[in-house]
């Protein structure tokens, strides 16, 4: 078996995950284990897996199966070529069977035989392969769509159905829900994804910049970055250069807001299926499962111990309302991984807000320039250089905000 079979087995019994690893290894596989669906989905978004060994039961006494038919769910959403091999101890073929009509590749009994388990990855790597060289969707590598709530199911339902066709996509959302990683699995889970994914700042385009994208992105997907940004001037210039590209508009604009931003002829060319992101605050418990994955994802690339959340911290991750949304939180996790100490990660770690210097008065002269250059060093300041704090309270994009603190020497 070639070395670069790269198996995951996902279970939470450390003897059940070492003997698997030593049995694979001796025959040239490299294995990775997790011992639970949080951190598996670290070590997915990091790298690619070509088989994945799926215990169904994580938390002690526990023998129905919800949480491993639940991962097993996610994982065909995230990736419809996944090759998942269900691994149970309990109710046997009945359990099996359940598995197979869900997705999973084949399964294992426990205790196995380990003749029968290497066969069953050995064929499940065959599998893989042969499902990337026939496949017309390529499996999504780049990122995962985390969450558990409604209104996230429903967008990776809309991914699933829409992305191998050509029509335009249109998502809505606030800033840092996550519309840049949706339009990248769209890409992804395309037929155009052997092609070049390109953005397109829509405010800070011009027509050449338009053609220039529009033709780069041929064969492949362009998107267009904060569409209703589009000056009316260029809105003909747009509909000119797509052509036949496939196309995946962003806004956070939606309704009437959006109608009186964009042309009802570029409204209809780009705007064919609408897929809405909903602000963190509105998806439940999403916001832990996302903190868990970033603070265990930060602690394995910055080399730290991976901390369990104290039920402070927890707590204060639930009430906060996160303005920033996903962002925000990928960004206070991270801190608190750099920053935290003890054995468990405390609401002061995970809330930790640099002390910052109160921003000083704009000096009184009419200068637009001087004051301008004031006026976004104080919001930087204010905000511990997040930048996207910062552009929001100016009234700025960040692609905007990013060009006048290149010409103020920011």
């Amino acid at each position: 078996m070639s070395t670069e079979s790269h198996i995951l087995v996902i279970d939470d019994d450390p003897d059940i995950a070492k003997a698997a690893r030593l049995l694979l290894e001796r025959h040239g596989m490299r294995v990775s284990t997790a011992a639970d669906p949080d951190s598996a989905w670290v070590l997915l978004a990091g790298e690619p897996v070509d088989v994945i060994l799926l215990d169904l039961n994580f938390a002690r006494g526990r023998t129905s199966g919800d949480e491993g038919f639940a991962m097993l769910d996610r994982l065909i959403a995230a990736d419809a070529r996944a090759v998942v091999i269900v691994v149970t101890g309990h109710s046997g073929i009945a359990v099996a069977v359940r598995a197979m009509r869900s997705g999973a590749a084949d399964f294992v009994i426990k205790p196995w035989h380990n003749e029968r388990l290497l066969t069953t990855v050995e064929r499940g790597v065959a599998l893989r392969r042969a499902r990337l060289e026939t496949a017309a969707i390529p499996p999504v590598s780049g990122g995962v769509l985390l969450g558990d709530s409604a209104a996230i199911a429903r967008a990776r339902d809309m991914i699933a159905r829409i992305a191998p066709t050509t029509a335009p996509i249109l998502v809505h959302g606030a800033a840092g829900t996550g519309k840049t990683l949706l339009a990248q699995l769209i890409h992804q889970a395309s037929a155009q994804s052997h092609g070049p994914l390109v953005t397109l700042d829509a405010e800070a385009a011009d027509a050449a910049s338009i053609a220039g994208c529009a033709a780069e992105a041929a064969g492949g997907t362009l998107v267009i970055d904060h569409i209703d940004r589009l000056p009316r001037a260029l809105h003909a210039d747009l509909l000119r250069s797509l052509g036949t590209v496939r196309t995946v508009a962003t806004t956070r604009r939606d309704g009437e807001g959006l109608r009186t931003a964009i042309s009802e002829d570029l409204l209809d060319r780009i705007g064919t299926i609408p897929i809405a992101l909903p602000p963190l605050v509105e998806r439940g418990d999403d916001v832990l499962l996302l903190a868990r994955h970033f603070l265990a994802l930060f602690a394995y690339r910055h080399g730290k111990p991976n901390r369990p959340l104290g039920n402070d911290a927890a707590q204060a991750i639930v009430t906060d309302r996160w303005p920033d949304n996903i962002r925000g939180v990928r960004q206070a996790m991270e801190r608190a991984v750099l920053l935290g100490n003890g054995d468990i990660y405390t609401a002061g770690d995970i809330l930790r807000s640099p002390d910052v210097t109160a921003p000083q008065p704009l000096a009184p002269d009419l200068s637009l320039a001087r004051n301008e250059g004031t006026l976004i060093a104080a919001a930087l300041n204010r905000h511990a250089f997040n930048v996207s704090r910062a552009a929001a309270d100016l009234g700025l994009t960040r692609a905007a905000l990013y060009r006048r603190m290149a010409r103020h020497g920011l």
